[in-house]
């Protein structure tokens, strides 16, 4: 957690701030990067927010379809699973 944030809900975060403040493009690089990596995107920040919460308050169209393929490939782990096995 970095203030507050999970890296990937930071990461958004900062995307769509950027867009909004400073009218940059929307790109999906540093969420694609950090999903790559193992980053959950099921995790909420310490005030609840989901990254693909995140992501529709900004209208983050590019990350919202990322997250969701992204879900949909990646199933939750049930409580009691063994990862790894």
């Amino acid at each position: 957690m970095c203030f507050g944030h999970t890296l990937l809900t930071h990461a958004i975060d900062l995307e769509g701030q950027g867009h909004v403040q400073a009218n940059y493009p929307l790109n999906t690089a540093s969420t694609a990067i950090l999903l790559a990596y193992g980053a959950d995107p099921r995790l909420p920040g310490i005030d609840g927010e989901t990254p693909l919460q995140i992501a529709e308050y900004y209208h983050h169209e590019p990350i919202k379809r990322l997250l969701q393929r992204f879900l949909v490939l990646t199933p939750a782990e049930t409580p009691g699973s063994a990862h790894g096995r």
